[in-house]
This record gives structure tokens, C-alpha cells and sequence, in this order.
């Protein structure tokens, strides 16, 4: 599709008041879309529109990078079945063994349910999606094909994770894994291969050859702490170096990350930073548990902010808003200036910010994916900080809101 968006508000720089950011200028323009891709970019005042052009009007709102869910289980969610709070649970493993035949007791499909988050996460300001979809012997790939099924029928941009919930080694899951990764897994997951597997080493092994074998990419969740989750972390780096998947690896919540001190935790984060390892959290609120995210940013380690359970088995709450994520994240850091607001939203769009941390303008360019959101706020940081309202949104140059 081929069309013109005008009369929307783009940022430029950062304003400055004697020593310090006191806002950011924007400028009123237009932008032909064609193909998916942003192809020119005007000044609203020198734009004419032509007969025959397919024109859209922003409305004078701002122009933002659309927001990434990083983290989620479009597979788990019990969105629209009526409520019932989260079970009583002594482990992960009561949880997850007690998780399948909830999910199989609910009257509303799979896919339906998948609709409903993909909804709710879409209301505000979600244009792709990376999910984590069970996989184990007692349901085979019957939750992978559906949800793989939903998204490619639907045209929803997705990143689709083969998770061995229940443990890689521990549930014989091997073989289910490699056929989803031979059929559109774009990710191998893993959980707590110390706790879950018994064997790390052996378990981390096999997800790092089926990684290379299929070329896909790594998300290892990990909440293991003390010695299980240092000398997981540790393996990771060792395997990520020797098999050269540097920007191909993921660790969700690390909250072992803690663990590490003084000159160990330092020269950790920079190996992270050096093989491009990086942090995908839900920002839990306990101050223990959530990892250092300030310092791994400080180092140079990319990271990015998910939802993870929304009304599932594992928890009764989430609404399906990452800006909400990010106010928390922003609440509990103490960032409050425009610059660093403004970076902020970097956490929620796969890294992509309008502005650079000198000011300079970096997005939209041409040829940049026009995948993107139309906000009320007048910049960056006010729609972070104030969680504007998304007017509109759109993937790739299809419209979605």
C-alpha cells in the first residue's frame, strides 16, 4: 500500500535552557509510505496533495517508533473466560504441571484468547510481538502450530519462541523442539536448565547446537540465583563465544545477575555488552530480584522491556500495557529529565528512539520499516511519562489501530 501521511509532528532536537534540556522541538511534516517503508519526508508546508494520492491526516499528533512486546505467552492467557484466580502452587513445577489442564478445562479456543491479548497489548501501541510458546509431550506442538497458525493467517508480526517449559532435558523435549524449529520457530527458549534439567551444561549444549543447526536466535529464561544462576550465566557466555552468536542471545529476567560483585560483576557486564547478550524484563517490583538494570545500560548490555503473564496460570494481574511497564521502570530508576525520558522509550522499541543521546534526530529515515504509532503527546518524554493515548498505529505500513 502506497499512501501519504500528513500533518503529523516529527522531533528534531533537544531544546536547551542555559546548562540543561528543558524540551524538544518537533517540526510539522508529511511522509509517503510505499511498500512498508518510510519513502519521503517534507515539511507539511511544502507539501500538495495530487489527485489519485492516498492521503491520511495525523491530525497534527507525533510520529513515535511502535512498540515492541518482547516477552509474552500468547499461548497461556485466559482473556475472556470468566475469572478464576491463580491456584495454590508449592513450585514451577506443581505451576506448570497443574497449568495444562486449566488451560484444557477453558470454554474460549486458544486462538480466540490469543486474539484477546493480541487486542489488548495492540490498544496500546504494540506493532510485533516475540512469543514464548509451550512445548512438551503432553500437548506436542498443538499449541505452537495454533498460535503459528494465527499469526501468519492474521499477518501479525511475531517473533515465535519454542519453549521447553517444563525443562528441555526433563520432559524429553528435544525432538518437539526441532520440529518446531524446522516448521517456524524463529527462537529456542529454555527455563532454569541448573534447577529444571540437572545438568546445565549438557542441557545449555543442546539448546546452543539446535540454535546453530537452524539458525535461530536464543531466550533463556532465568530466575535461578546463587550458584545455579552464576554458573549458568557463566556457561552462557562461554557457548555464546564459541559459537559465535553474538546479538543472537537473550536472557529474560536474570534475576541472578544480582549475585555478581565487585570486580566479577563489572567484567561480567562487559563481556555481556561485547557478545551483545541481552536483558528482556517484566520489571518485577522487589528491588532484589529485578536486575541491575541501570548498571548493565551503563555498560553497554541492550535491554528491553515485556509484559510476560497476563491472566494466566502464573498470575492474575497485567493489563497488556508496556508504557505501563516502562513508568514503573522509570519510578523505580528516579528518571525524570527530558533526555532521559526520551531515551527511555528505546526500553519498548527494540532500541529505536527519534532522538540520539546528543539530540541529533536518528528516526524516521528513509527506508526505515514504517512501523510506528501516532500519540497526543507533544514529544517522547511526555507520552513515557504521562502514558498519551495511541490514536493510531500501524506495522510495516499496514494499519493496525
Amino acid at each position: 500500500m502506497t499512501f501519504w501521511l500528513k500533518n503529523i509532528k516529527i522531533e528534531k532536537n533537544y531544546i536547551y535552557s542555559d546548562d540543561w534540556i528543558s524540551g524538544t522541538k518537533t517540526e510539522n511534516v508529511a511522509i509517503l509510505i510505499d511498500d512498508g517503508k518510510f519513502k519521503k519526508i517534507i515539511p507539511m508546508k511544502e507539501w500538495e496533495d495530487s489527485v489519485g494520492d492516498t492521503v491520511i491526516d495525523g491530525q497534527g499528533n507525533l510520529l513515535l517508533p511502535g512498540i515492541i512486546e518482547k516477552h509474552c505467552h500468547l499461548d497461556k492467557n485466559k482473556l475472556g473466560a470468566p475469572w478464576h484466580p491463580v491456584s495454590p502452587a508449592n513450585s514451577i513445577i506443581e505451576r506448570f504441571e497443574a497449568e495444562i489442564p486449566e488451560l484444557n478445562a477453558l470454554d474460549i479456543s486458544i486462538e480466540n484468547r490469543a486474539q484477546n491479548l493480541i487486542n489488548l497489548e495492540q490498544s496500546h501501541g504494540v506493532v510485533a510481538f516475540r512469543s514464548h510458546i509451550d512445548i512438551e509431550p503432553a500437548t506436542g506442538l498443538r499449541h505452537f502450530n495454533a498460535i503459528k497458525n494465527k499469526v501468519n493467517h492474521d499477518g501479525i508480526k511475531a517473533e515465535l519462541v519454542a519453549f521447553p517449559q517444563h525443562g528441555l532435558l526433563r520432559s524429553n523435549s528435544v525432538a518437539l523442539i526441532e520440529q518446531a524449529l524446522t516448521n517456524g520457530a524463529t527462537y529456542i527458549g529454555g527455563v532454569d536448565p541448573y534447577t529444571l534439567d540437572g545438568d546445565y551444561k549438557k542441557s545449555l549444549a543442546t539448546t546452543f547446537n539446535l540454535a546453530k543447526k537452524y539458525h535461530t536466535g536464543i531466550d533463556i529464561h532465568l530466575h535461578d540465583r546463587n550458584e545455579a544462576g552464576r554458573k549458568t550465566f557463566l556457561e552462557i557466555i562461554r557457548l555464546t563465544k564459541e559459537n559465535n552468536l553474538q546479538g543472537h542471545v537473550y536472557i529474560s529476567h536474570a534475576f541472578g545477575l544480582n549475585d555478581f560483585t565487585l570486580k566479577e560483576r563489572k567484567q561480567l557486564f562487559a563481556e555481556m555488552a561485547e557478545l551483545k547478550i541481552q536483558i528482556v524484563s517484566s520489571i518485577p517490583i522487589d528491588p532484589d530480584t529485578i536486575p541491575p538494570l541501570d548498571e548493565l545500560q551503563s555498560a553497554g548490555v541492550q535491554i528491553h522491556i515485556g509484559c510476560d503473564n497476563i491472566d494466566d496460570a502464573w498470575s492474575s494481574l497485567g493489563d497488556g500495557s508496556i508504557p505501563e511497564k516502562l513508568v514503573r521502570y522509570l519510578e523505580m530508576y528516579h528518571i525524570s529529565t527530558q533526555d532521559g525520558l526520551s531515551q527511555s522509550l528505546g526500553l519498548i522499541t527494540d532500541g529505536i528512539t527519534p532522538l540520539d543521546k546528543t539530540g541529533k534526530q536518528v528516526w524516521p529515515q528513509i527506508n526505515d520499516d514504517a512501523s510506528f504509532i501516532l500519540t497526543t503527546a507533544s514529544c517522547s518524554a511526555e507520552f513515557v511519562a504521562r502514558k498519551s493515548p495511541v490514536k493510531q498505529s500501524y506495522s510495516s505500513g499496514k494499519k493496525i489501530k
